[in-house]
């Protein structure tokens, strides 16, 4: 590292050792024999390493995966540099950090990242770092955690004079003049680690997307040795391109540390300017509009990968929400990635970034209940006998670690336009008792002293529930924006849903935290066996989401909905099922049914028209199928080998009334106030045509025809060219001799790679297929199978798809 260069961020990922046990000796240097010990190249999650087991001690909230204790090891010649530090990006959980056998560091919460100093630890030559992880203590939390350092790793190569950890705080300090002006608030916080006085010129240069310089400012600031100064500008510029969801415009702030005339830092940073609040009448407004949130609630996970977190598997996945019509994220229940953060600044998602699904009181944990059990009592026989479910968890923690591991978060974040709402806490047990506004306001208190510009939510799930376990109002009233979760679950409250509350609180800022999706399995069309609790029946599954999207979409007041969920996820499921399939697209990133009926009433800008089931019926000739039908047609004629069935629309708002985006009254003939259609048809192979109108004209036109079997296979790389340990997403799927899709194909696929590339896993999103993601055969799913790929060195890689009487497929993958 030369002088005048600044900061150096050094990708860390390489060249790892891990092994799943416990030994004190680990941490030497002088390890007799790392024969056993497994390559690795971060992030790494081990549960996706072994089989599923129902007797997992992590319990179906964690995915019935392998838990324990697991070491990581790296050597390693350190840089030259005056301060060297390591940024861990998430390791899950309890770590401890050894460098050369001495213990330097470690950070129990698993979700937010944390930085070591190595500087004095080092010594000339090779390093040896270990790291302890403890997930042994199971279960521990409610869902799907992994196991491991399942984020980045990087060296960060410093000048003794430089800017903080998270130390640049950039907010929009306001929009003027009919939003022709913006000014903007700049911190920065600048650390000392030498042994003089510094004066430290901090610069910042603003710059739009297309690299223009709009603005420069800067400002002083004398730092003593080992501490930290503070410096704060307040740029005002002409004609601000605003961020918002449909134009997610950003801007990059360079800031430039310089002492004695020679640069000692540089850093990037990315903004978007915007206004963000919540009014008790109009819900949401992003620069000073109306914006109802449309929203799903996401876990971390990334399916096949288990925790291990790639940013191009969470690009697919959201570009698909996006085109759903989504402009929402929760972050549920803990901090998620800075790369999914940044997926959201560039794509135009308002989130609701959350922190704890425990503070001081423990949760069920270990077991998944049935509605009539919420908060009374547990299902025993879900529990295995060796697990004490409610023992462990982040309640451990709370007293100690609670405002260090806030604060993280609230720094790392801060400076993402896309986040609009901290939430503190999710259906946490606190909301019920007397010490519950106390523990809030502690937390919420952190939040305002750290972040000013944004409001605070709790997801509460009890806010009308049965004594003793109602909300209070004192741990309601307390809270920036009281955020519902299951708004219709109480009472005549799912009649009423939000508007008793409304009556009696009319100052209340409202919105639902959680609320119920529509899911279900990719391609099941039995009706009736499937998991009631859920509602996951083809037919019925729209049903609750749409009484009460009726509702949240015709009422201002109500900001909008997070929906639980958008994605599947791994945990939360009853044997033989290990993954919840509440999201309108599955594990694998492939859409569901439901997928286009959100679409169908989000998405304004494209017409949906999209038929359920497929036309493969045979042996059921003469049965009456239900055709279900998701568009955003006025109406739709639906054919069956040529003869019409019927015609059926629907209408929201209704065509009569001026509804909520004050369209133009309709003049319409609705046949339901289901917001989707519905036909019962006598099964005859052939074809199904739908035609789909708008103000009297064709619009939309989809045909399904019966298909033969599968017999050929095709496969599309989302990139064919991908950087060294970047991957890329291969959707396989099935078609007959027509070149039909065959919705219907659960053909055995196997896959083959060469060179340079490495066989990640393949997933097919069924939640009952316990093949193990990183077997090289896995059957297709309603036609369709995910593999994903990553490279592993520079030059030309190959994957070969076969499948038992039909062609082989290959692809070439370039890694640069």
């Amino acid at each position: 590292m030369n002088s005048g260069e600044g900061r150096q961020k050094i990708w860390f990922n390489e060249d790892w050792k891990f092994f799943l046990g416990d030994s004190e000796k680990f941490s030497s240097a002088n390890l007799e024999n790392e024969a056993s010990w497994k390559s690795v190249v971060l992030p790494h999650d081990w549960g996706m390493d072994y089989p599923v087991d129902e007797n997992a001690i992590s319990g179906s909230g964690g995915g019935y995966v392998q838990a324990g204790i697991g070491w990581y090891r790296k050597k390693f010649t350190a840089p030259e540099a005056e301060r060297i530090e390591i940024q861990f990006d998430g390791v899950f959980q309890d770590s401890t950090i050894y460098l050369n056998g001495n213990e330097v560091g470690g950070w129990r919460y698993g979700y937010t990242e944390f930085t070591i100093d190595l500087t004095d630890h080092l010594v000339k030559g090779e390093n040896l770092l270990a790291v302890r992880v403890d997930n042994s203590r199971q279960p521990n939390t409610r869902w799907y955690t992994g196991s491991g350092i399942y984020r980045n790793v990087y060296l960060l190569l410093l000048h003794d004079v430089h800017i903080k950890q998270n130390g640049i705080y950039i907010v929009t300090n306001g929009v003027y003049l009919e939003q022709s002006k913006a000014r903007l608030q700049m911190q920065t916080y600048v650390e000392n680690k030498g042994k003089k006085t510094a004066n430290v010129l901090v610069e910042h240069h603003l710059f739009d997307a297309e690299g223009n310089e709009v603005a420069v400012t800067a400002s002083a600031v004398n730092v003593k040795p080992d501490c930290e100064g503070r410096a704060m500008v307040t740029p005002m510029f002409d004609n601000p391109h605003l961020w918002s969801d449909k134009d997610p415009y950003l801007y990059t702030v360079e800031t430039l540390l310089t002492v004695d005339s020679m640069i000692v830092d540089r850093l990037k940073t990315k903004i978007g300017i915007r206004t963000a609040e919540f009014d008790a009448d109009k819900g949401f407004l992003l620069n000073g509009e109306r914006v109802k949130i449309k929203g799903m609630c996401i876990h971390h996970d990334c399916g096949l990968t288990g925790s291990a977190h790639y940013r191009e598997i969470w690009e697919r996945r959201l570009l698909r929400l996006k085109d759903m019509g989504c402009n929402g994220i929760r972050t549920a229940h803990n901090p998620h990635s800075i790369e999914m953060l940044d997926l959201c600044d560039e794509l135009g998602f308002l989130v609701m970034d959350e922190i704890f699904d425990e503070w001081l009181m423990p949760r069920l944990k270990g077991a998944v209940s049935a509605p009539a059990e919420f908060d009374k009592g547990l299902e025993k026989s879900l529990i295995p006998k060796n697990v004490k479910p409610q023992i462990y968890g982040y309640c451990e923690y709370f007293e100690r670690d609670a405002e260090a591991d806030l604060v993280t978060m609230l720094h790392r974040d801060r400076n993402h336009p896309s986040i609009v709402l901290w939430s503190i806490g999710n259906e946490i047990p606190e909301q019920s008792v007397k010490e519950g506004p106390k523990v809030l306001n502690f937390l919420q208190d952190i939040c305002h002293r750290e972040d000013p510009t944004r409001s605070v939510c709790v997801a509460s799930h009890m806010i009308e529930a049965w004594e003793p376990g109602r909300s209070t109002f004192d741990y309601l009233d307390s809270i920036d924006v009281v955020g519902y979760n299951y708004a219709g679950r109480w009472y005549t409250r799912s009649e009423t849903f939000y508007e008793d509350d409304k009556r009696r609180y009319p100052k209340r800022k409202m919105i639902g935290s959680e609320n119920p999706s529509a899911g279900g399995i990719r391609g099941y069309y039995k009706t009736r066996e499937s998991e009631r609790f859920f509602r996951m029946d083809y037919d019925l599954v729209t049903h609750t989401h749409e009484y009460q999207w009726r509702f949240t979409g015709s009422r201002d007041y109500v900001a909008g909905d997070y929906l639980w969920t958008g994605v599947d996820y791994l945990g939360e499921a009853r044997w033989p099922n290990v993954k919840a399939t509440s999201g309108p697209i599955d594990t694998a990133g492939f859409q569901k049914d439901t997928f286009y009926y959100f679409r169908s009433l989000w998405n304004k800008e494209e017409i949906t028209l999209h038929l359920v089931p497929h036309w493969n019926w045979k042996g059921r000739e003469g049965e009456f199928i239900t055709i279900i039908g998701y568009t955003n047609c006025e109406s739709v004629s639906l054919y069956l080998n040529g003869r019409l069935v019927s015609t059926q629309g629907y209408d929201f708002p209704n065509a009569t009334s001026l509804g909520p985006e004050l369209v133009k009254t309709k003049y319409t003939t609705p046949t339901t106030h289901d917001l989707h259609l519905r036909w019962d048809v006598p099964y005859e192979a052939g074809e199904l045509k739908a035609v789909g109108t708008i103000g009297g004209k064709e619009a939309a036109e989809l045909i399904i025809k019966t298909t033969d079997s599968a017999s050929s296979l095709k496969a599309n790389a989302d990139r064919s060219s991908i950087p060294l340990y970047g991957i890329s997403n291969i959707e396989i799927e099935a078609f007959d001799k027509n070149g039909l899709f065959v919705a219907n194909a659960d053909n055995a696929v196997n896959v083959k790679t060469e060179g340079v590339i490495q066989f990640l896993g393949l997933d097919n999103g069924d939640p009952k297929d316990h093949t193990p993601y990183y077997n090289t055969e896995r059957k297709m799913l309603a036609g369709k199978v995910l593999c994903i790929v990553r490279g592993i060195k520079k030059g030309n890689g190959k994957i070969t798809i076969s499948s038992e009487g039909m062609k082989d497929v290959s692809l070439d993958i370039q890694v640069e």
